[in-house]
């Protein structure tokens, strides 16, 4: 064995760590690092095991930083050779023994990663030894950081001789976790290596899961057809109206009239989904499921009415259609369901601006066109003074502020025992589990109420509640005889429904599960109520998977609800890098998670474990990849109805090959991001525009031109 130091000349005092200990040295020549050895000074610890990915990602995860300071060190030298990894844990380097280290600067670093958007900087320099790699990366976790840096360094079939990961915490609400991973590769990096490299650790570097609920993919209940069209569109409208009165009693600024003004997929398939309509009945406050709520937005309805606030009246100015040339002011917001309510007052005149970001979940991001620091959701009570918003717990005595109430169906209470959830992606989710020999619905159930303050309990009744919506919504669609508005649709669910009970061979779970599907889709397309799951373009794929399984296998009513959450769950574990709207990612983002969550919620049925319920979401989402959103004059008609049918067996499929011990062996966090990646890459014409795909066929234009009466009512042209 040759005895001599690593060959990392000068770089981070490497030779040091390596042999900081005799103790150390000894293993290391001995071969002893089969069995992990440790040694624990007063501030520091190091810890020698054999040359393996999978205990180095364990144990880097089991250190736990110093809480009294904002810096932490890990440091770690390796010799595949020598068969060797050895890591130096510091967990307070502001101590004086460990003056040397000269940790970052905070406030530079803040100022760095401020003005880098993409909170990633990556960089490859030739250093004495080899090729010197920099990474820096925000608002990760932890568990993300390690695992994926260990990962791709092991994907790529490189391990550093040395790596040194700083974890530096911030005070900062929008920049909380700063990472610095050096690492020296002892070899020179090609230019198709180094971008190979770069792509990886950016995109598998995930951010902090939002802290959203299960109800926010399974849900809201509403009046069809669309969740991000219509159900997001009214929301815009909801929280439009409570800023407009907050204003007024604030700032004195009543509203003489209120003009709205779409842009991009509302502008261009807007009047197909109601979108107008739903945002008047927005500023009119009625909620998405309410039966008057189209009809209070309908053109000559609020023309003739204006919008009555409450407190005040305003005229309402109309819809109109938004200048393409003005939408680029918001071509870096990553939406393309974009309304501008603008409101005249006798001095002055403001703008607000909403955001669908898909299954009827918006952001206000900009007030006269100014951009928010944090975006309203209408998830939480806001006080609005002197132009400023604070959350309503810390502003409710600030004198002259006025309140901007949250939406109806928010969380019960708001707990927030803990802000952040302990894992962030899929793969981190059943490593959660595992260790701590849990169940996934435990998993779900707990989340919820830590971070939303819904107890278990109400969790269940509020799934119980949309459960008896879905149910109503298949019986009404097999049953219904009424054609929808340009008659493309509405009676197809009760001849799929006849013809499944009459042939043996196809009465059974695909059979029936394909025919509710489609009832509950004719539904929401002719206006009713459904759940959108996670959109109301997609409602029909979970409650038809799920009716269909209820009359075959009379599984406890209890088993249902909770395959409900966990549908919700993996969707929400999803929307972190995916929003579930169509004219964002097209329709893989739509139908394709409705058939992934339907998968993961029979895969729980059949009492799958976390793994198989993991692979069945992902089994459907791989096989979704790349579906585009192409509805014909703009309605929720042609091909989105069929295609809920069509998509139930993909769900099934996906459930019945993962219980089966079926594993997709592209892992699930990567198909997340190769989804992300393709609907990043799908032309304009297939997000929800109407511009390609089947919308521009001879048939398909025959129904826009027929529709076209339709669209001028809105706009007025």
């Amino acid at each position: 064995m040759d005895n001599a130091p690593l060959n990392i000349p000068g770089l981070f005092e490497a030779n040091e760590i390596a042999y900081c200990l005799p103790e150390v040295r000894e293993h290391i020549d001995n071969q002893l690092t089969a069995k992990t050895f440790r040694h624990q000074h007063e501030q520091e610890e190091c810890i020698l095991h054999a040359f393996d990915y999978d205990r180095l990602k364990s144990m880097l995860s089991s250190l736990v930083p110093f809480k009294f300071q904002p810096y932490t060190l890990y440091r770690i030298v390796s010799s595949a050779e020598r068969n060797f990894m050895l890591t130096v844990f510091y967990n307070d380097v502001t101590s004086a023994a460990h003056a040397h280290l000269n940790p970052p600067d905070l406030n530079t670093l803040l100022d760095e990663m401020r003005a880098n958007p993409r909170g990633f900087h990556f960089d490859a320099e030739t250093a004495p030894g080899g090729t010197l790699l920099t990474i820096r990366s925000v608002n990760s976790s932890k568990d993300t950081v390690i695992n994926n840096v260990v990962e791709t360094f092991q994907k790529h079939s490189l391990f550093p001789a040395y790596i040194e990961l700083w974890y530096i915490r911030s005070r900062d609400r929008k920049l909380r976790s700063i990472y610095i991973i050096k690492a020296l590769i002892q070899s020179d990096i090609d230019q198709d290596e180094h971008t190979s490299l770069a792509d990886d650790f950016e995109r598998y570097l995930h951010r902090y899961i939002k802290p959203m609920s299960v109800f926010d993919i399974v849900g809201p209940s509403m009046v069809g057809p669309s969740s991000s069209h219509t159900a997001g569109a009214n929301k815009i409208g909801q929280i439009a109206r409570n800023i407009i009165i907050a204003k007024a009693q604030a700032d004195g600024l009543k509203p003489k009239s209120v003009l709205v003004r779409l842009y991009a997929s509302f502008r261009d398939t807007g009047p197909g989904h109601y979108t107008p309509s739903a945002i008047g009945g927005g500023l009119w406050g009625l909620p998405p499921d309410h039966p008057q709520m189209l009809q209070h937005g309908d053109p000559a309805f609020i023309a003739q009415h204006g919008i009555d606030f409450g407190p005040f009246k305003a005229q309402f100015a109309g819809y109109q259609r938004g200048n393409p040339a003005d939408e680029s002011k918001y071509a870096n917001e990553n939406s393309n369901n974009i309304a501008e309510v603008e409101v005249q007052t006798d001095s002055v005149s403001y703008t607000i601006t909403g955001f669908s970001i898909g299954g009827g979940n918006v952001e206000v991001r900009y007030i006269d066109g100014k951009r928010l620091p944090s975006p309203i959701t209408g998830k939480e009570a806001l006080r609005y003074y002197h132009g400023h918003l604070t959350p309503e717990a810390e502003g409710h005595n600030l004198k002259g502020s006025a309140l901007i109430p949250a939406l109806a169906g928010g969380p019960a209470k708001q707990i927030r025992a803990r802000s952040t959830m302990p894992f962030n992606t899929f793969e981190e989710l059943h490593l959660y589990i595992h260790r701590n020999k849990l169940r996934l619905i435990d998993v779900v159930l707990d989340v919820e109420h830590q971070m939303q303050g819904t107890p278990p309990d109400e969790a269940l009744r509020r799934a119980a509640e949309y459960w008896r919506i879905m149910k109503a919504a298949v019986k009404k669609g097999i049953r219904s005889k009424d054609l929808t508005l340009l008659k493309l649709t509405g009676k197809d669910a009760a001849r799929m429904n006849r013809y499944v009970r009459s042939n043996p061979l196809f009465d059974n779970i695909y059979g029936r599960a394909a025919a509710y599907a489609v009832a509950v889709n004719e539904v929401n397309a002719k206006c009713g109520v459904i759940v959108a799951c996670p959109t109301a373009g997609s409602c029909g794929i979970l409650p038809g998977v799920l009716q269909a399984y209820s009359e075959l296998a009379h599984p406890p009513r209890h088993r249902l609800l909770e395959a409900m959450l966990v549908a919700g769950f993996m969707g929400m574990i999803l929307f972190n890098d995916v929003t579930t709207a169509g004219a964002d990612y097209g329709c893989q983002a739509e139908v394709g998670v409705g058939a992934a969550m339907a998968a993961a919620a029979l895969a729980h049925l059949e009492r799958g474990s976390s793994l198989d319920i993991i692979h069945a979401f992902t089994l459907a989402l791989k096989n979704s990849l790349g579906l585009i959103c192409d509805p014909v004059a703009g309605l929720v008609e042609v091909p989105c109805v069929k295609r809920n049918g069509i998509y139930t067996s993909v769900a099934i499929s996906a459930a019945m090959m993962a219980r089966s011990g079926v594993r997709s062996f592209i892992s699930p966090d990567e198909v997340v991001l190769t989804m992300k990646e393709v609907g990043d890459k799908l032309h304009h014409d297939f997000k929800e525009t109407a511009g390609g795909g089947l919308a521009k066929t001879r048939d398909g234009k025959a129904v826009d031109r027929a529709f076209a009466s339709e669209v001028r009512r809105f706009f007025g042209e």
